[in-house]
């Protein structure tokens, strides 16, 4: 009740319920996800400026060390 409406939280417990999720923590998860707003994409119209930066694509690799390390776990 701190964070949402009587309405909201009603709607929340209907979806857990739904779902099969009868957890306070089922019920926080729905209302926080419902909170959560999409993010713009960054779009370089108005900042030509910027346009002769180039960033090198992250190394993914190190990602398989990780899961070669989880593998002999």
């Amino acid at each position: 009740m701190e964070r949402a409406s009587v309405h909201q939280l009603a709607r929340a417990v209907e979806v857990a319920l739904s779902i099969g999720a009868t957890s306070v923590d089922a019920v926080s998860l729905i209302l926080s996800h419902r909170e959560d707003r999409p993010v713009a994409l960054f779009s370089l119209d108005g900042h030509p400026h910027l346009g002769s930066f180039v960033i090198d694509p992250p190394d993914l690799g190190a990602y398989s060390t990780l899961t070669q390390i989880g593998a002999r776990a």
